[in-house]
């Protein structure tokens, strides 16, 4: 909804350049501007309308387009100075209508989360646009904006009443129906809401909104399967789905949700069901079926920098830090060395492993990355500390404040830093902060920690508690309570709240070796014994790297025909077509001819689910060219195999099949043997 107004705004110019008689010289700067933002040029766009309004300061219509474009920015106040501006100079028979004019000035409260004001200017856009024969266009998106208001401020009736309007306007609209669902759902009304929902798919089943409700309005009821089932329909409809809402839906029957993702990978063997499965098993806390599915992603669509990310977690959720830290390198040698959430997570498997040398170096890196992250010196300075460096540790708890006082955990470490040194009143302040501060039960939480060191252990108990209760699956939450019943001299419980989090996989034993949050129980003959037995139940991953080092090396032998300079012609098959390809060592990509493409669809080659739009793509030349992009399902040379290649079409019947260096690369070691013209791939 955010770029709808601008779409009404470029419509509008553009009737407004309809009438050429009427255009005036003076609009010259405006007019260019509009035709650069319908180019995509806004910073360009923003030049032409300063310069606009140098001119003619009084334009309503270059203040109303560039209040549009702060507000893209973010920067409300200049939005809203243009926009009052706008209002004031406004003339009749300018580009724009009146009524836009407030419903972008209503648009801008909104966001700013001034709701009075949103809705007083909301109701005047409604009004004006009512009696403007070109506001009839606009009349359901200033409604529908109008009763988001409303539903923020619980005002379901008001709501209701403005969906009830749209309904009436047009009885198709989905949208309004969606609202209206949404409003009974808050008012737990389920059976109203799941009969309105029924009726709302029937008129486009392909609308997502129907299913993301009615899996809420199941839930509720108490049918985690069929909300399921409405999870997967939203998950497979929805361009962007919500992750939050699929995790709380499909978290509460797992085997259930997994087997139905299961079968839709079955029917459609897409990436997108095999990363949402990885996510279920991330959700029941199953790494190491997530690290298998990673490492099968990595051979079907090749070596990414989010594979190496993602399975760099689940290998330090399971403890196996040596390999967490060997995938978030490669993470990091993909990109240009500066991605600072990749080199903060090395550090804290560095840290978590007890190699704070090489911790407080990437925690370097990150803070010189970003010094405004609390995050990176309040784990720099815990380094220290672990490295017996309090004067550094309290310097960087200082500084991480400095720079963000909204981060508890940094108040907590500085608290206890002090409460070592013996300052209690410094100390007792900053658990005060940390209680003031931290005032949600979930995983994460460190409220219960200050509650302790404030002598309030029958609260923090209670507070730990929570935090459980919200995340009873998992393992960290049982590890935390460990840590705290150790700090209070409860050890019997300490060891057994251990045992808990190990039994939900809890891993990371190199953490534990040097955790100073259960030195209490270190000593304990039960603590001994337990590491032990658990050291000797490692979760274990089937097929893992080393595994895979064992596996017999395929080498296929190609015989090529070298064309001209860098280019050579190989013989394969797309999708089971035999086919030949230029193999292009300049190219980037892959590119197939639009006859080749036409001739694949026509004949059942190619789905047309295989079509995915548009992309750019280079040659040896250097040239950049635009193409429809598709996705091959199958590539195969000799007896390499590689799947689901996205590929240009080039829409000229001369231009040959091109198979770039850097996709080849993905089949394996790919070696060119130009005395003999073979193409040498060499697989594991």
């Amino acid at each position: 909804m955010k770029n709808y107004l601008l779409i009404i705004l470029l419509l509008c110019a553009g009737v407004y350049n309809g009438y050429g008689q009427k255009k005036q010289p003076s609009d010259y700067h405006l007019q260019r501007a509009i035709d650069l933002i319908q180019n995509g040029d806004e910073k360009e766009a923003m030049k032409c309308l300063d310069q606009q309004l140098q001119e003619t300061p009084d334009n309503a219509d270059a203040r109303i387009v560039r209040a549009d474009l702060y507000y893209r920015q973010k920067k409300y106040g200049n939005a809203l100075s243009d926009a009052n501006l706008a209002i004031k100079y406004y003339k009749k028979g300018g580009m724009f209508s009146k009524y836009i004019m407030y419903w972008n000035r209503g648009r801008t409260y909104c966001d700013m989360e001034d709701s009075a004001k949103a809705l007083a200017d909301y109701d005047t856009a409604y009004k004006l646009a009512l009696k403007d024969k070109k506001g009839a266009t606009n009349i359901q998106e200033i409604l529908y904006g109008r009763a988001q208001l409303y539903y923020e401020q619980k005002e379901y009736d008001k709501a209701d009443a403005d969906y009830a309007q749209m309904l009436k306007n047009d009885e198709t609209d989905q949208s309004a129906m969606v609202g209206l669902i949404r409003n009974m759902i808050a008012r737990k009304e389920y059976d109203k809401a799941l009969e309105l929902a029924n009726k709302c798919e029937k008129y486009d089943a392909d609308y997502e909104e129907t299913y993301r409700y009615r899996m809420q309005i199941y839930d509720k009821m108490g049918e985690t399967d069929k909300a399921i089932d409405d999870a997967v329909i939203y998950f497979e409809k929805s361009d962007a789905p919500q992750h939050y809402l699929l995790k709380s839906i499909m978290g509460k029957h797992l085997s259930y949700a997994l087997a139905k993702v299961q079968a839709q990978i079955q029917k459609n063997n897409d990436h997108s069901w095999k990363q949402l499965r990885i996510h279920i098993y991330k959700w029941g806390y199953d790494y190491a079926n997530a690290i298998l599915c990673y490492n099968q992603l990595q051979q079907e669509f090749g070596s990414f920098d989010f594979i190496y990310y993602s399975r760099s977690q689940c290998y330090n959720e399971i403890g196996d830090t040596e390999h967490a830290i060997a995938d978030i390198t490669k993470c990091i040698e993909l990109g240009d060395g500066k991605d600072y959430y990749a080199i903060i997570s090395r550090a804290d498997y560095y840290r978590e492993g007890g190699q704070y040398k090489e911790a407080i170096a990437d925690f370097t890196k990150g803070i010189e990355l970003d010094p405004t992250s609390a995050y990176a010196y309040y784990k720099r300075g815990w380094c220290y500390e672990l490295s017996g460096d309090d004067d550094s540790a309290m310097k960087d708890y200082n500084t991480g404040i400095d720079v963000d006082k909204t981060y508890p955990y940094i108040f907590l470490m500085r608290g206890a830093l002090y409460l070592k040194r013996g300052e209690k009143e410094k100390s007792n302040a900053d658990f005060e902060e940390v209680i003031r501060q931290d005032t949600v039960a979930e995983s994460g939480s460190c409220r219960q920690y200050a509650l302790h060191f404030l002598g309030r252990d029958t609260e923090a108990l209670e507070w730990m508690d929570k935090i459980i209760a919200s995340d009873s699956m998992g393992n960290g939450v049982y590890y935390d309570k460990s840590c705290l019943l150790a700090r209070m001299g409860r050890l019997d419980e300490s060891v057994a709240a251990l045992r808990k989090a190990f039994e939900k996989g809890y891993r990371s034993f190199a953490h534990i070796e040097h955790d100073d949050d259960i030195d209490a129980i270190r000593e304990l003959p039960e603590f001994k014994h337990l590491i032990e037995e658990y050291k000797a139940k490692p979760i274990r991953i089937e097929a893992d790297d080393e595994q895979a080092e064992d596996k017999i090396e395929t080498i296929s032998e190609i015989q090529m025909k070298k064309m001209y300079s860098g280019v050579y012609e190989i013989p394969c098959t797309i999708n089971e077509l035999p086919l030949k390809f230029f193999f292009d060592t300049g190219a980037s990509t892959v590119t197939i001819s639009s006859v080749e493409a036409n001739f694949m669809l026509k004949n059942g080659y190619l789905k047309s689910d295989d079509i995915k739009g548009k992309e750019y793509y280079s040659v040896a030349t250097g040239e950049i060219h635009e193409g429809t992009t598709i996705r091959l399902r199958e590539i195969k040379i000799g007896d390499a195999i590689l799947r689901n290649v996205d590929a240009s079409v080039v829409h000229n019947q001369q231009a040959p099949l091109l198979l770039g260096q850097t996709v080849l690369e993905r089949f394996g070691t790919v070696t060119i043997d130009n005395i003999n013209s073979k193409l040498i791939i060499k697989q594991k």
